[in-house]
């Protein structure tokens, strides 16, 4: 379990073992035609971890051995969070409606409170404005949920037991088991290890071409969960309408039957389009993948929980139909006999009893046994699974906790070697400035206020401060220095944006509206583009706008005052605003 592999199943014809790299995973296929859910639970039940699924649509196709659990919701009323909401509703990037959201939020601990204080500011806002536009479009969606979310019972804890824990969503509408879903995979990324979390309908909620609550975190998730034993799995029908952003991160893809033509050719273009023929893919039996395991690709036969090794390894070679497991799933002592001639494929495993009467047979003399629970196979069988997963679970804590330990020791020792270095060099430094006559630059500044910096975040070590005299040679490094980054900051602008601002610069302010007319010679609704570009301008400190005054004012200029003060004479600081000023023009030849 130390490199987090575990058995998928065997290839199919040769019979050999397939293991597969514990990491963010897809697993697609037609519903009860592929066996998709008898995958995720035979990788979870083997993985010896813990996983959330969640119950998305009434008739679906459960779990043999779960643990249903309470929905989780920790429901939040955060600017950040709401904002997240708003994007999943308008299936945009926000850009410049923050402050709106902000307004919203403010006071507010609920949904419901952010729902009222919406329905106040839309009051406050003139019809057909934009304020008053993504106002709307939030509280439309806050209706839906918010009703739903003082409706349902939740936990506010989230305690889960060994194997697969199950949250019922099926009364909720997909807003609402949106919120719950992510709502948990936070709480997992911040509270909790070695975790799997199934996303159901992965069409829904992690959709290509528009947000949604899960969408919008499941980065995160992917982003910082593998390092803490945290995996997502995404389980889907087909993987035409789920978003590539998720699917590109997981390094498992395990890929069953598909009858669609064009999701067939999807597939094909996956594996390698000459490897296998459509009609390969059609006829995929049940339990049978295609597995793009890492750098890996294998037809593999899955081998559920609960079925012995040797079973499954005969199906994968063909001597034991596949349609015989689900016999045996419902009588476990009755083990199907392959059919005609048994082929031997490697070393098999030590031969199991083939009875009831074997498997207890003489323990009787040596041990006290239940002759009742022990006529109960499945009972047995189901415990020593539990223990074997609680076994491997910390066999995989304490491997993790080892290697973190060993981690910390490395960086620590390389850090102190760092330091150790910076001191030398920064002595040495000042040492050879000092020798030279020429007193103190401003990269030497720099690099003593690094290091020292450096050391007390990272060791805590006690701090003297010190007074320097600024010296003539330092306000001037100083100035060069804001000069250059402040013409780098405008360089890098586009053509376009810089007239935006040697037109604001010549008016000193000018109304929002009236600059884009003055500019693009048009009137009417300002495209969303517009704003950026004003935003970008304010980001270079060129111009700010004022919501009280609706107007975009000049402000290079006062920052040029603000941040030179004390470092150049006024004389100083107008030949510097001209000469930023004229890095704004274009360039000729």
């Amino acid at each position: 379990m130390s490199d987090n592999r575990i058995l998928l199943g065997f290839e199919v014809g040769t019979g050999k073992e397939v293991q597969m790299r514990l990491h963010h995973t897809v697993v697609t296929g037609m519903t009860q035609l592929s066996g998709k859910t008898t995958t995720l639970e035979a990788i979870i039940s083997r993985s010896g971890k813990r996983a959330i699924a969640f119950k998305a649509k009434r008739g679906e196709e459960g779990f043999n051995a779960y643990n249903e659990i309470l929905p989780f919701f920790n429901e939040r009323a955060d600017w950040q969070y709401v904002a997240s909401l708003l994007e999943a509703t308008l299936r945009e990037k926000l850009k410049f409606e923050r402050p709106w959201i902000m307004r919203a939020t403010k006071g507010a601990k609920t949904l419901r409170e952010v729902m009222e204080n919406i329905s106040m500011l839309k009051a406050e806002s003139s019809g057909g404005s934009l304020p008053e536009n993504i106002y709307t479009a939030l509280e439309e969606y806050l209706k839906i949920v918010v009703p739903q979310i003082e409706k349902f019972q939740f936990s506010k804890t989230l305690e889960l037991k060994d194997g697969i824990n199950v949250m019922d969503l099926t009364e909720m509408s997909v807003e609402l088991q949106s919120l719950v879903i992510r709502s948990t995979m936070e709480h997992v990324i911040s509270e909790l290890r070695d975790v799997i979390v199934i996303i159901p309908e992965a069409w829904e909620h992690l959709p290509q071409g528009r947000n949604t609550p899960v969408k919008l975190y499941a980065e995160t998730f992917i982003r910082k969960g593998a390092a803490i034993g945290n995996f997502l799995f995404i389980d889907s029908q087909d993987i035409a309408g789920v978003d590539k952003t998720s699917l590109r991160q997981c390094n498992n893809w395990i890929l069953g039957r598909q009858r669609e033509a064009h999701e067939v050719e999807r597939v094909r273009e996956i594996l390698g389009r000459n490897r296998f023929s459509a009609e390969e893919i059609r006829a995929l039996p049940l339990g049978h993948f295609y597995a793009v395991l890492g750098n890996e690709l294998k037809k593999v036969y899955v081998l559920p929980a609960g079925v012995p090794y040797k079973l499954g390894r005969r199906v994968a070679t063909g001597e034991v139909p596949v349609g015989k497991i689900k016999d045996y799933l419902e009588n476990p002592l009755e083990e199907p006999k392959p059919k005609g001639r048994q082929i031997p494929v490697g070393d098999p495993p030590p031969k199991a009893p083939s009875s009831l009467k074997e498997r207890i047979g003489g323990l009787g003399d040596i041990l006290p046994i239940d002759r009742d629970k022990a006529r109960d196979p499945s009972q047995s069988s189901r415990r020593i699974e539990e223990l074997e997963a609680k076994l491997s679970r910390r066999e995989a804590e304490v491997t993790t906790l080892r290697d973190e330990v060993a981690l910390l020791r490395r960086e620590l020792e390389k850090n102190a070697a760092k330091v150790a270095r910076l001191e030398a060099a920064t002595v040495q430094s000042v040492l050879s400035a000092k020798g030279a006559g020429g007193g103190i630059s401003v990269d030497d500044i720099n690099l003593i206020v690094d290091a020292r910096m450096h050391q007390i975040l990272q060791f805590d070590r006690p701090t003297q401060f010190i007074s320097i005299d600024v010296s003539k040679r330092l306000r001037e490094a100083i100035k060069e220095k804001f000069v250059r980054d402040m013409a780098a900051r405008i360089r890098v602008l586009p053509r376009e944006t810089l007239v935006l601002a040697m037109v604001v610069r010549e008016k000193g302010e000018v109304k929002r509206g009236e600059l884009y007319s003055l500019v693009y010679g048009s009137a009417g609704r300002i495209p969303e583009e517009f704003y950026s570009e004003l935003q970008m301008l304010e980001d270079a400190h060129l111009v700010a706008y004022s919501k009280a005054t609706g107007k975009v004012a000049w402000t290079m200029d006062s920052y040029v005052d603000a941040e030179l003060k004390g470092f150049s004479d006024d004389d100083t600081r107008t030949q510097v605003k001209e000469y930023l000023a004229s890095v704004m023009l274009p360039t000729t030849g």
